[in-house]
């Protein structure tokens, strides 16, 4: 008898095939995946905080401030004080850290066409959509643009 694959699993392995086909390219920009999320969120707006990063990612303080630490290394962000909160700081990217979104958006884009490739254009539509009906249904993309 065959055993029904969950949509658990099935999401469970295309993310380790984005991760397996994005590392590459992504380590060849000095940036690892879980790094990339950090940037996109801070990419799509003017600043923001750790505190906002961390939320939003639902990230551990002590995980984040180490891989902020690692991204201002590279030139990716920059991190300044908060005028208004003197423990606080504003987070912004760098000309490099939105080229590694640019990139990565590229890389979105050639996956999203490798694996779309076996279906037809209304079939895209309706995973596409059934895709964002079930994530995106408490609150949008981390990641994405502020409303």
């Amino acid at each position: 008898m065959s055993e029904e694959i969950s949509f658990a699993a099935c999401v469970s392995v295309l993310r380790k095939q984005f991760s397996a086909y994005c590392s590459g390219r992504l380590a060849e920009a000095g940036v690892a995946l879980g790094q990339l999320y950090i940037l996109l969120y801070a990419g799509n707006r003017d600043c923001c905080s750790p505190k906002d990063i961390c939320q939003a990612l639902k990230l551990d303080a002590g995980y984040l401030n180490r891989e902020l630490a690692k991204l201002t290394e590279r030139g990716m962000i920059t991190q300044e004080k908060n005028e208004s909160d003197r423990r606080g700081r504003i987070i912004r990217l760098t000309e490099r850290g939105r080229d590694v979104v640019q990139l990565s958006r590229s890389l979105f884009r050639e996956w999203d066409e490798m694996i779309l490739s076996p279906l037809d254009h209304e079939e895209r539509q309706t995973l596409t959509h059934l895709m964002k009906k079930t994530t995106f249904r408490e609150g949008g993309l981390p990641f994405g643009k502020e409303k």
